[in-house]
């Protein structure tokens, strides 16, 4: 019985993400329309979605579960604990660098290149019109 709970606990809460990514969607869409500066937002947050899908989703949670599990059998809470600020540690450094390295290569920390890399059809050159 604790495994069904288990699966229906996470299949809820998977759940509720769609539900509020789609009620996301439709706000923005609805405040935004189709144009050019919805277009720079949804460029723009590819780059957190992919780091979202490799450290929440991807294969470091698949790596780290068993570690973490493993840990929990052979340690006490204490080795538990370390373990999970060290690797909190690492992952928060991680994000630091690479949020400092777009910041460092972005020209004036408007970022032109990033629209190129999400739609071909957009020179990194070419600069968004308002009104």
């Amino acid at each position: 019985m604790s495994l069904l709970k288990s699966a229906a606990t996470v299949s809820s809460f998977t759940l509720l993400s769609r539900i509020t990514g789609l009620t996301r969607d439709i706000l923005i869409a609805r405040a935004f329309g189709a144009g050019p500066l919805t277009d720079a937002f949804w460029v723009a947050f590819r780059i957190p979605n992919l780091l979202r899908r490799l450290f929440a989703e991807g294969a470091f949670s698949q790596a780290f579960v068993p570690i973490l599990g493993q840990a929990r059998r052979e340690g006490d809470h204490e080795h538990v604990r370390t373990l999970l600020d060290r690797v909190a540690l690492l992952l928060t450094v991680a994000l630091m660098v690479v949020t400092a390295l777009g910041m460092l290569t972005t020209p004036g920390w408007s970022a032109p290149w990033p629209a190129a890399c999400g739609r071909p059809n957009v020179s990194p050159n070419s600069r968004l019109r308002y009104g």
